[in-house]
């Protein structure tokens, strides 16, 4: 993909984040602000508004905002400033089985006393925070100097430790040298100097690890030149950063600085992971930089400036108003807005950090498993327990090859290197597929949670597959929904595909056949489904965006179907075609993983086989870098 985003790029933009101050705004001032930048049309009905909170609410879009001043200020230092507490000095999570601590902060009490990541809280002052839960945390935090019993779950075996509050300042951007030489970052935000610090970390530390563990969960973002410079750091000069406004104009970030580090990074998310560390993950994923563990982030792939009292003195003093601008592309021009960034490694938030500890901590003298992903072999640590090994078996890929080392190492599939291990797991491969030719693509999606089935463990790849059921599954892949009022009188809000439709439409990727109808249980043909998986592929690329929007200004003088075998195609279906033929040819028309029935042979009004959309899905995800 990454060749045809020469064709499509303008001038560097310098900042997202623009920074600026606010007064009483008016709903005529912020409509006049709005038409300068705003990425989205404004609707009719908005020039209506009797006030700020009507206006906003009828933009609905959550990004954009009046702030107050305290809401200025309070936006700014959650970006900016570090964070001041007094308790025992933990980063933690909560989980069913207690509170999991991440990170032992320094100059904290709890670190003093030799607490660290993975161990579990499971009582305060006897207290029991099983399961763990905010009044939990609240327990310990308290005035400066009073104590706290804490009681502590490590490997099988509870200690109570009578910690003193301490009152600790916990910096954006963390290192923790950890045994096995694993350096751990802990980044909270990126502020301004986000970039500046992670990449004097790597400098100062990497001749000491074997790899790095960065973690961005909980990660709300904040500028996304930081983002640009933590990637620079990871991987060298590039482009890193695209940025659309609202007048389609495309910009880049991009750096000249050189690696601080070439070790293999594990980098962590989860779903409050969003904005920059979406598109830092997104870029460790595209450059093929590292491995993503833990669960889809949070889909926020669009941008915003904040107008102040140094922008318009006239409007603002004090206070702001925060405007979406436009909307951010992977280093691959694919977008994480709404979609967000799937992880490599799809895991459940509890087990993400042990898996990746796991990954970390064998070698090829004392691993029985090696997952190779990509190029890039990662020995399992022997002493992994079986709640972690079973929460990675689960999220290997048929793309990722796994090795069972007994005399020497072949590969197996998980469910083998389970029943070799003796462990029970969730295998997400299906159970009726291996005879098909798109087996892999099949059971691809089914380890990211983005097929469920037909019931059983079963997919029943044989099966014809209704417009309902694609509006379904390519809403659960885009992660969309729309619990709004139905824009098709036979598709009932409160159906199982209710809402997927409706998302669907919303996003212009499917119409209806005429007098307001959907017809849901219609099947699908191949040149619907090229048809809708065209759009899809422009709503996520807008290299391919660029191209569709080319093909569509041709009209009925498309010059292209001696080119590219779109004779047989309806008019209708030629552009949608025409942009998978132009940007996806290799892989919709591949071999092994990504095996689909070429373009020009299909017929093009057949019915299309559940196993056939799985693998043309799969092929469009993977030929722009979405997942492996």
């Amino acid at each position: 993909m990454k060749k045809y985003l020469s064709r499509l790029l303008s001038a560097l933009l310098a900042l997202v984040l623009l920074i600026a101050p606010a007064s009483a705004l008016t709903v005529d001032q912020a409509l006049e602000l709005l038409e300068d930048t705003y990425y989205y049309g404004i609707p009719e009905e908005a020039y209506e508004a009797k006030s700020l909170e009507e206006l906003f609410q009828l933009l609905g879009d959550p990004y954009t905002q009046y702030l107050t001043p305290a809401q200025y200020q309070a936006f700014f230092e959650s970006v900016d400033g570090e964070e001041e507490a007094v308790g025992i000095g933990i980063l933690s999570y909560f989980t069913e089985e207690g509170i999991l601590i991440s990170e032992a902060v320094s100059g904290g009490s709890a670190q003093a006393a030799g607490l660290r990541a993975g161990d579990l809280i499971v009582a305060v002052d006897g207290i029991s925070c099983v399961p763990a839960r905010e009044e939990h945390r609240q327990l310990m935090l308290g005035e400066e100097g009073t104590k706290v019993t804490v009681t502590v779950l490590r490997d099988g075996v509870t200690r109570d430790y009578t910690l003193t509050r301490r009152a600790v300042r916990i910096a954006n951007v963390r290192i923790t040298l950890l045994d096995g030489g694993v350096g751990y970052i802990h980044c909270d935000s990126f502020s301004s100097d986000a970039g500046e610090l992670f990449s004097d970390a790597l400098k100062q530390y990497d001749s000491q690890v074997n790899c790095w563990v960065v973690d961005l969960r909980d990660n709300g973002g904040g500028y996304v030149d930081s983002a640009a410079d933590m990637l620079a750091a990871l991987c060298g000069p590039g482009r890193y950063v695209y940025f659309e406004d609202s007048v389609g104009q495309v910009s880049y970030y991009a750096r000249t600085t050189k690696a601080a580090s070439e070790k293999p990074v594990l980098m962590l998310v989860n779903s409050y992971s969003a904005s920059a560390s979406e598109a830092t993950a997104s870029g460790v994923r595209d450059m093929e930089r590292g491995v993503i563990i833990g669960s889809r982030t949070f889909g926020k792939g669009v941008g915003q400036t904040i107008l102040d009292e140094s922008t318009n003195p006239e409007y603002f003093d004090g206070d702001g108003l925060k405007i979406t601008i436009g909307r951010f592309y992977s280093v691959g021009g694919t977008t994480t807005d709404m979609i967000g960034v799937i992880p490599t490694l799809l895991v459940d938030d509890a087990s993400a950090a042990a898996v990746a500890a796991a990954l970390c901590g064998g070698s090829v003298d004392t691993s029985s498993l090696c997952l190779l992903v990509g190029s890039q072999p990662f020995y399992v640590d022997p002493n992994a327990d079986s709640q972690t090994l079973s929460a990675l078996l689960a999220a290997v890929s048929p793309q990722m090859t796994l090795f069972y080392n007994s005399v020497a190492f072949s590969d197996v599939t998980p469910a083998q290197a389970a029943a070799k291990l003796g462990l029970d797991y969730d295998n997400r491969w299906f159970n009726d597929v291996s005879d098909s030719l798109y087996a892999n693509a099949i059971n691809a999606l089914g380890t990211y949670s983005l097929l469920s089935g037909t019931g059983g463990g079963s997919f029943s790849p044989k099966g014809q597959l209704t417009r309902a059921q694609l509006c379904m599954i390519l809403a659960r892949v885009l992660n969309v929904s729309s619990n709004g009022p139905s824009r098709f009188s036979d598709v009932a809000q409160n159906a199982w595909y209710g809402p997927a439709v409706n998302a669907m439409a919303e996003l212009g990727l499917v119409t209806g056949v005429g007098g307001g109808r959907f017809d849901p249980n219609s099947p699908v043909t191949q040149e619907q489904f090229l048809t809708i998986l065209g759009r899809t592929a422009r709503y996520l690329n807008f290299a391919l965006d660029a191209y569709g929007e080319f093909v569509d200004n041709l009209g009925a003088d498309l010059p292209l179907d001696m080119e590219i075998g779109l004779a047989p195609y309806a008019k209708w279906a030629k552009s949608g075609v025409a942009v998978l033929t132009w940007g996806l040819e290799d892989a919709l028309d591949g071999y092994g993983d990504m095996l689909y029935t070429s373009l020009k042979n299909i017929t093009p009004s057949a019915p299309i086989l559940r196993e056939e959309a799985a693998a043309g899905i799969y092929a469009l995800l993977s030929g722009l870098e979405i997942l492996p």
